[in-house]
This record gives structure tokens, sequence and C-alpha cells, in this order.
């Protein structure tokens, strides 16, 4: 099965975003930390969505039961002219 966002479970604060996201029965909360650098998290809730499921499955749960999003999880543009 597939994580996929709730509606209406994006809750944002000032420091990140909480997601709730649903995989059959069960639930996961996933927490993209609020860089500049990520931009909005409900523009890119597909990318987000596959690298929360590649999380998990790799087992890359914090303590807390949470899936953590930051910066360094998300693509590299690639760089034209370089190889």
């Amino acid at each position: 099965m597939t994580l996929v966002t709730l509606p209406n479970k994006i809750m944002r604060n000032s420091h990140h975003t909480l997601l709730v996201m649903r995989d059959g029965g069960t639930c996961q909360a996933v927490c993209v930390v609020n860089d500049g650098r990520i931009g909005d998290v409900r523009s890119k809730l597909g990318l987000i969505e596959t690298i929360a499921n590649r999380k998990r499955d790799h087992g890359e749960v914090a303590f807390d039961g949470r899936v953590w999003i930051t910066h360094s999880d998300m693509p590299r543009p690639l760089h034209p002219g370089r190889h």
C-alpha cells in the first residue's frame, strides 16, 4: 500500500507542516520542516508522499513514530553542463 495525505489533515505552524497520511487502515504522521528551500508543501504533496513512503519503507521513522522530511530529502536540480 501507499501513503496518501488525508484531506483537511495538513496543519502548518511556523516551524513545520504536519501531514496525516493513510495507508489502508494505518495512519502515519509526517512532518515537513518548513525550510524556505522546500517551498509550499501543498503544491508538492505527490513528491512528499513519495519521499514519506520511501523513508517509511526503509525504516527511517523517528523515535516519536513520525517520518521527518527536510530539505536534504528533496531531489536536487540537475545542473546543465555538469556530468
